[in-house]
């Protein structure tokens, strides 16, 4: 049959189901809240049966010039649900359509569909996955395939070329925020490193507002930032900062901040790449190490008002720039508390000699006249973003490949790069 009276009988049967549809509606025995489905059933069978009469007519382009063997019939999983088509073998055993719908799986699954699980993945379980696709789509796919398609696509994000970064760092100031976060793999738990590159100049503040009488400050955001994580090594990772922060231009940059928690493993990261780098402790994991000193002094936060008042009042010296004097209050609690045990012994002299070693690192009143940021509030979220979020999940344990492989797809996913991986949606 031809195919335009073949898809203009499609559509005529289309338009007598939904007349049906509106019929039974007007009749009130449809309840109007499955209205949406009931519609929605009826568009996905006849994408089905459109998705069949299209790459079928798509096999014949596919196979235009070639010598044919013979057409045989398979099972393809798109969008709409599995579609039967007949398509061409040529004689050196290749199907020219399925090259160009990039099946995948005994199943058959397209391009469209492996993106779209892919994309679930970078967010949900391969489990869950296979659930929202089940709900939203109709697709049955078991978490296995999930899993092969999610990792599959990760595994090809290695093979990218380099992408350019959203903006230059020329002439502005380059910033690069680093912190490692665990995940769990099957052997144990290991370090993930994130780092996250911004200029500072892409930093905005949003407008102040009134709440309840009270005047607000608007949450501070970063407009264009990029995102990198990794398993390897510390000595790895730096490369790959170093890499990537040339692709910013950080060699034309007026200044460049490296921000970190502290771990001396990022300061090595900046003296053997970044030599000359503004130095920032973040003031959160600063304030911490008061609380953690505070609490080994006088006891727990939630009991000892000592506690919570010796920390506020060392948290305002610091943010001050007086860092001097926090360290000094340590060092005094430290000779007095003669009645401490070894382990909260332990703790204070841990942090007195961590403020110690980062004090020209907590200069934040200088820092914030420089409008320099204090905080490493874009690494901490990526952190829980990019790794925590998806990796961490109760039971979740990972193999080194498949914790790479999905890392790098949830990478290419946040840093806008989806559409180098899927080319078919820019074709679209």
């Amino acid at each position: 049959m031809n195919n335009d009276v073949l898809l203009d009988q499609m559509v005529q049967r289309l338009g007598a189901e939904l007349k049906s549809v509106l019929e039974q509606v007007a009749a009130g025995t449809v309840v109007p809240a499955v209205i949406e489905r009931m519609i929605r059933q009826q568009l996905w069978q006849f994408g089905a049966q459109a998705m069949g009469v299209m790459l079928e007519s798509a096999d014949a382009a596919a196979v235009a010039g070639r010598p044919v063997k013979d057409r045989r019939t398979r099972t393809v999983v798109t969008l709409f649900g599995p579609v039967d088509i007949t398509r061409s073998r040529c004689r050196d055993g290749s199907y020219p359509l399925d090259e160009a719908v990039g099946l995948q799986g005994r199943h058959g699954w397209t391009t469209a569909v492996q993106e779209s699980v892919s994309l679930v993945s970078c967010e949900c379980g391969f489990e869950r996955t296979g659930e929202f696709m089940q709900s939203l789509l109709g697709l049955d796919i078991h978490p296995p395939s999930v899993q092969q398609m999610a990792q599959s696509a990760g595994e090809r994000v290695a093979a990218l070329p380099e992408v350019s970064p959203p903006q230059t760092a020329a002439g502005g100031t380059l910033v690069m925020a680093v912190d490692g976060c665990q995940a769990p793999q099957r052997d144990g738990w290991h370090e993930v490193k994130v780092a996250t590159i911004y200029t500072n100049e892409s930093r905005v503040r949003s407008p102040d507002r009134t709440r309840k009488g009270r005047k607000q400050k608007g949450r501070g955001r970063i407009l264009h930032k990029e995102y990198h994580a990794t398993l390897e090594k510390a000595e790895a990772f730096g490369l790959q900062v170093r890499r990537r922060a040339e692709a910013w231009e950080v060699d034309k940059a007026r200044r460049v901040v490296m921000m970190g928690d502290g771990a001396p493993w990022i300061w090595t990261l900046t003296a053997d790449h970044f030599p000359g780098a503004v130095e920032i402790v973040d003031f959160y994991h600063a304030t911490e190490h008061l609380w953690q000193a505070g609490e080994a002094l006088f006891g727990d936060r939630a009991r000892s008002v000592a506690t919570r008042s010796w920390v506020r009042h060392n948290r305002r010296k610091l943010r001050r720039g007086r860092g001097d004097l926090v360290l000094a209050s340590l060092q005094r609690n430290q000779e007095r508390a003669s009645s401490l045990s070894a382990e909260r012994a332990d703790v204070v002299r841990r942090n007195v000699e961590y403020f110690r070693t980062n004090l020209h690192r907590m200069r934040y009143a200088q820092f914030r006249r420089w409008r320099l940021p204090i905080g490493t509030g874009a690494v901490e979220g990526s952190c829980r973003f990019v790794v925590q979020s998806r990796f961490k999940r109760p039971g979740a344990r990972w193999s080194e490949p498949g914790l790479r492989h999905m890392l790098a797809l949830k990478l290419a996913h946040i840093n806008h790069h989806w559409e180098t991986l899927w080319p078919h949606l820019k074709a679209g």
